[in-house]
């Protein structure tokens, strides 16, 4: 299976064909513009090659590759130039469109609180 297939496999409802187009890419991970419900100016997603289906289900070796995923969203962030920003562990248990863990990086936009169904961070 291609990376790009492996990754797609991952997200039920997310991409369209010609879709992807990576800002970042490693043997761990990669890394693409949120074009689909951008949630902020800047909106990107890390995610892993390996399929981790809750955070409650990460294995101790699965360690290294959260923190990589971590440091993986702190140099895009630099990259572009946010100053202020999130980055924020998604499982996205509760939509349909992510089978599994994957961080997702934005500029800092206030948000109201509190969250409740249907708000987004």
């Amino acid at each position: 299976m291609t990376t790009v297939n492996a990754v797609k496999s991952n997200f039920n409802n997310f991409f369209t064909e010609g879709s992807i187009e990576y800002i970042y890419e490693d043997d761990q991970c990669v890394a693409f513009d949120a074009n689909k419900n951008q949630q902020a100016p800047t909106h990107f997603l890390v995610v892993p090659k390996k399929v981790i289906p809750r955070l409650s289900q990460a294995a101790p070796e699965d360690e290294k590759l959260l923190g990589h995923l971590l440091i993986v969203a702190k140099n895009i962030a630099i990259q572009r130039g946010l100053v202020g920003y999130h980055v924020v562990v998604d499982e996205d248990h509760i939509a349909s469109k992510f089978n599994g863990v994957h961080l997702f990086g934005r500029s800092l936009v206030h948000m109201l609180w509190p969250t409740g169904p249907g708000c987004r961070l």
